[in-house]
């Protein structure tokens, strides 16, 4: 029975490959298409626009003017644009990478709950993304933490699932952002966050663990 029950939500994880549009890695996230996940768009921002997006949320540091150039780009064509800060290696404190996490987790409630459509980005839309959409799919399915991490992030490129990334960037993902993401995980486990009422202060204090979980056994 629990293969069968597992079988099922590997099926629903994988269950929502993005058609419509030309971005690389853009998936739908949510089972009622007002989620969705990718690469930064660049010059296909216009896409967005055509497919329904009335929301981007930049889930990303800013690194040469590339974000405030979207954000202009996203506003000409009528889309709201929302910039968290958040860093793929080296952060400021596990606790503010927590809370630009909660940001984006309560932000993406939101513009579903308003009857929008949400597409996320970092800038592979690999990695960051691929968190994130984990940690989404866990509030609103209660699908557990590693089905999650090998079905929606490991399947679509999340460290070295993309066999492609160099040992320097899959090496400071297992650092930081995968304890990150467990830890986070284990909240939702423990019913200690539920979707759209997550608050800032169960960040304060959060301590990470070194980990070994990786999405190749290696």
């Amino acid at each position: 029975m629990k293969t069968f029950i597992l079988s099922l939500l590997i099926l629903s994880t994988n269950a929502f490959a993005l058609e419509g549009l030309s971005i690389p890695n853009s998936f739908q996230v949510d089972r009622h298409g007002h989620v969705f996940r990718g690469k930064e768009p660049k010059s296909a921002v216009e896409e967005l626009a055509h497919f329904g997006i009335s929301d981007v949320i930049i889930y990303k540091n800013e690194v040469k003017d590339e974000v405030q150039k979207e954000i202009l780009a996203l506003n000409s064509l009528g889309i709201n644009a929302y910039h968290i800060p958040f860093r793929w290696k080296e952060y400021e404190s596990m606790e503010l990478a927590c809370e630009q996490t909660v940001e984006a987790l309560n932000l993406i409630y939101r513009i579903k709950a308003k009857g929008g459509r949400v597409f996320f980005h970092c800038t592979a839309g690999e990695d960051r993304t691929g968190m994130l959409a984990g940690l989404y799919r866990m509030l609103e399915e209660r699908i557990p933490g590693k089905v999650a991490f090998q079905y929606e992030m490991c399947a679509r490129g999340y460290s070295d699932g993309n066999g492609r990334k160099p040992p320097l960037v899959t090496g400071a993902i297992q650092k930081e952002l995968t304890p990150l993401f467990i830890t986070l995980a284990q909240k939702i486990e423990n019913r200690e966050w539920k979707l759209g009422h997550i608050p800032k202060r169960s960040c304060q204090g959060l301590v990470v663990y070194p980990t070994k979980l990786q999405c190749r056994n290696k």
